[in-house]
């Protein structure tokens, strides 16, 4: 039922997690989408286990954007850690925005004042040549991401860098 419902689901701008990055124009995390209700499909979701969604815009000329949904389930996640980077006003710093990870860890706490320079490690490099990036060895990456990652018994991650008009607008990165 949630596949079919997914497929012939139209989402306004600013509606459902689609339309909400649409709308933002910035990758989105909703966490907790059982009780998410935002979430417009909120109740089949819950039934089949899904508790996490993470929405990436991508704009094409002239003006058109496209969101690209990914929907984790606790049983079967597609990724145990999401953080979302954005450059700092001066361009020069990565500071970490938003994420959500499956241990309960406070990344707003553990980032406060941390920032990635451009192509350091997975998520700077990514950023550095706009894009997308894998590490399946976080251990040879030495950024402060791959370090709390790796003491939280994660050892890979995919790293999507979202760029509009040739300026990186966010990092999207995930973490098993």
């Amino acid at each position: 039922m949630f596949e079919f419902n997914s497929r012939h689901t139209k989402f306004p701008r600013g509606f459902g997690l689609p339309g909400r990055a649409w709308k933002a124009g910035m990758p989105l995390i909703i966490k907790d989408l059982q009780n998410a209700r935002s979430f417009l499909r909120w109740e089949e979701a819950s039934e089949i286990g899904i508790n996490c969604g993470v929405g990436i815009p991508y704009t094409t000329p002239p003006d058109q954007t496209w969101v690209m949904t990914f929907l984790s389930a606790q049983a079967t996640p597609i990724a145990r850690r999401f953080e979302i980077w954005v450059p700092d006003p001066s361009r020069t710093e990565l500071v970490f925005q938003s994420g959500d990870c499956s241990k309960n860890a406070d990344l707003a706490s553990l980032y406060a004042s941390k920032t990635i320079r451009k192509g350091e490690g997975s998520i700077g490099g990514a950023w550095a040549t706009g894009m997308p990036a894998i590490n399946e060895h976080l251990k040879v990456d030495d950024t402060i991401a791959a370090q709390l990652a790796r003491a939280a018994g994660m050892n890979q991650i995919v790293v999507l860098p979202v760029i509009e008009n040739a300026l990186l607008k966010a990092v999207l990165a995930w973490y098993l």
